[in-house]
């Protein structure tokens, strides 16, 4: 049996972050919520069953205008809730130490993050897909989430 991994180290426009783990309420809601999005989204595409990676996912059967329609679809509610408990779960490596990219208040934890809507959407993508993926590995998700993620990580 393999260890338990509790956190992911990324680089982000050359910044150091900490991704950990959802708490098990969090992350059961967020499974459930996410595959309430995901599901439609790729409904118009034809799975191949041996899929490892995002690689094997032939891109001429993604329907992409069904899938931007669906993400379109998410209410500002909904990508409230799952973006902050994406950044709750987000540190930043500072000389101090790791410093919460989101504090309790919902504010920013760190500098110069509050317009950098790059860097914030990239940690949003690596939270949910580190927290995520086991869930859907097998299914041929597992490979396409990870894929969304391709900053430098430790």
């Amino acid at each position: 049996m393999q260890p338990r991994v509790s956190h992911k180290d990324v680089e982000i426009n050359g910044r150091k972050f900490r991704i950990r783990k959802f708490s098990a309420r969090v992350g059961s809601f967020m499974m459930i919520k996410m595959t309430t999005i995901l599901a439609p989204m790729f409904a118009s595409i034809k799975p191949n069953l041996n899929a490892k990676s995002v690689d094997d996912i032939n891109v001429d059967n993604i329907d992409f205008s069904g899938i931007l329609g669906q993400l379109g679809n998410i209410s500002e509610k909904d990508f409230d809730y799952i973006q902050e408990q994406a950044l709750r779960v987000c540190f930043e490596s500072l000389p101090a130490g790791y410093t919460p990219v989101l504090n309790d208040n919902r504010s920013f934890g760190v500098a110069d993050i509050e317009d950098d809507t790059a860097t914030v959407m990239a940690l949003t993508v690596h939270a949910i897909a580190f927290n995520l993926t086991s869930f859907f590995q097998g299914s041929g998700l597992g490979g396409l989430l990870a894929g969304l993620t391709s900053s430098q990580q430790d």
